[in-house]
């Protein structure tokens, strides 16, 4: 290394940190910038090069505190240098070697890797190599950790890096569909991770030091115990959460934001390490005793995919019953049958039968004029894209559902449900629930308008009943709000209180009952109130309390059912 001691010209090497059969790592200091920095540097051949080039590119779409950073890539003839910050400390593998973390103290490892994978997967990076030799926690009293080597990630923008079932990663932590030489996707990391995890409570990987082959012959068949067999001294949700992550179905697994509030509601049942004092930096996280009417991790788990499941197919149910029949298109003797059969189809996968939902309802509404067609397809799949990047697809039929429950007053119980679930995403849903009442109620000459039960403006709608534009249907949407502003108050009302109920809550039962009760009391002055005092229009005040009522169960069951941490996560 003495031949360029100092690099590029801004690069002054200190030592060497370590060498690998393709790289060599050194500690220099960065004299532009005064800051120690880490440089791989790797002599040419194609597929290191390559590998190395990849590493630059993953890390650059990357940024958050629990990836290490990498500044920049320098290409020479002869040779390639990778830049990046300098970590002191050991990997997890060294910690696991020296037995140097408490249980707690890994499970916050795993909560932090969480949080990077969730920034890494969201940005379509794949990292494809988690363990433990590729985590790096940084020295000190709380724990930090740096996840490292993107070098064989996978960007799921590009078509592929690798030849067709080129095996990509460490074997002993691959998941099942890794060693089938299978399409990855960011729940292989989800496996890895886990497995990862497992490894550090049971001091043992049963994978480590097995042939291909083997495990190839062994992956219809249980391969690792359950932890709760190895560690019954730890809590039986950490032993659900685990599995569950490390299900051969990658689809049974969780992503990393959900394994993450997993990891740190555990992380409030674990026991306390012996010696714990006062100044102790693993008390950050104190034990949280459940209470009696608490559900089990594992339970909760279940009943919210199950929830999750349920109203996919309600909502698919209640949409096409009311909108088929009103606009008709499909031969009357099969509509039963259509309905039910995509209903049971979203009920059994979400994103798979809400958009064939959605798909269905396309021609019908195509032929009740091409600009209607073209602007429900656009919002049908900008909503569909939107909360499937949430993994909130089970959602995306809830304003279609509204139109059947409207009626009775029964969809205003959706807004704190779209508030509770789909967070930030609610008020996106709750504006396209008043669009949908409003522009329903004037095609099909409602008597009366929820949720004010003001007079119905009639079909007002009817010159742009077959409308060839969009925007000769958006211009005939204006013209109504703007002849029956109430119209328009009630759809920003909706918006407004699809906000995430969570703004309200706090870590107990008894402030989010006060926060959810201000909401009502919000909600009552704005559709009651409102549109008195700002158009002097009349409020049908008898059939509003039925949908506030029930408005009001939906509300508090939300607010006193929802677990606390889950409640509190973003």
């Amino acid at each position: 290394m003495a031949d360029f001691a100092l690099l590029l010209g801004r690069y002054r090497v200190v030592r060497k940190l370590g060498s690998g059969a393709f790289a060599t790592v050194y500690l220099a200091d960065d004299l532009k910038m005064g800051r120690p920095v880490a440089i791989k540097v790797v002599e040419h051949a194609a597929d290191v090069e390559d590998r190395v080039i990849r590493e630059a590119q993953a890390a650059a779409k990357l940024s958050h505190p629990h990836i290490l950073t990498v500044y920049e890539m320098v290409r020479e003839p002869e040779r390639t240098y990778l830049i990046t910050e300098y970590i002191q400390g050991k990997t997890l593998r060294e910690h696991y070697r020296d037995q140097t973390l408490t249980d707690l103290e890994l499970v916050e490892v795993g909560i932090q890797l969480c949080r990077a994978l969730e920034h890494a997967h969201r940005r379509g990076v794949i990292h494809r190599d988690i363990k433990p030799e590729n985590i790096m926690l940084l020295e000190g009293d709380i724990i930090d950790v740096r996840l490292m080597d993107f070098g064989v990630a996978q960007l799921e923008d590009r078509v592929s890096i690798t030849l067709d079932g080129e095996l990509v990663g460490t074997l002993a932590y691959m998941s099942p569909e890794q060693l089938e030489g299978q399409t990855v996707d960011s729940r292989s990391d989800i496996y890895s991770l886990a497995l990862t995890l497992y490894e550090g409570f049971t001091q043992k990987n049963p994978r480590r030091g097995r042939r291909l082959q083997e495990l190839l012959r062994d992956m219809s068949r249980p391969e690792l115990p359950p932890l709760v067999e190895n560690r019954p001294d730890l809590p039986l949700e950490l032993s659900g959460v685990l599995e569950r992550a490390m299900a051969r179905d990658r689809y049974a697994r969780p992503d990393a934001a959900q394994l993450g509030r997993a990891l740190a509601r555990v992380s409030k049942m674990m026991p306390e390490p012996e010696g714990v004092t006062e100044e102790s930096p693993t008390e950050r996280m104190p034990t949280r005793p459940r209470t009696r009417f608490e559900l089990p991790l594992a339970a909760q788990e279940r009943l919210f995919f199950m929830g999750e499941h349920v109203a996919s197919g309600a909502f698919a149910l209640a949409c096409l019953a009311y909108v088929l029949p009103k606009v008709p298109f499909y031969p009357g003797a099969s509509l039963i049958p259509l309905v039910a059969g995509v209903s049971f189809f979203a009920l059994l996968w979400p994103f798979g039968g809400g958009t064939v939902a959605l798909a269905v309802l396309t021609p019908p509404i195509f032929a009740h004029g091409i600009g209607w067609g073209a602007l429900y397809s656009f919002l049908a799949a900008l909503t569909m894209g939107l909360l499937r990047w949430q993994r909130k697809e089970w959602a995306v039929l809830l304003p279609g559902a509204a139109l059947l429950l409207a009626p009775w007053g029964l969809g205003l119980a959706l807004l704190p449900l779209a508030g509770a679930s789909l967070r930030r995403w609610g008020p996106w849903v709750g504006f396209l629930h008043g669009l949908l009442l409003a522009v329903a109620g004037s095609l099909a000459g409602w008597s009366l308008l929820p949720y004010t039960y003001t007079p119905a403006p009639g079909r007002v709608l009817d010159p742009a009943l077959h409308a060839v534009s969009p925007a000769t249907v958006l211009l005939e949407v204006s013209r109504l709000l703007d002849r029956r502003p109430e119209l328009a108050l009630q759809i920003l009302v909706l918006t407004v209180f699809s906000l995430p109920l969570y703004l309200f809550w706090g870590k107990s039962r008894l402030r989010r009952v006060w926060g959810a009760s201000i909401y009502l009391v919000c909600l009552m002055l704005a559709l009651v109130v409102g549109p008195v005092l700002l158009f002097g229009a009349p409020v049908g005040l008898g059939r509003f309390l039925v949908a506030y009522a029930a408005c009001a169960i939906m509300t508090y069951l939300v607010a006193l059912l929802t677990p606390m941490e889950r409640a509190d996560t973003r």
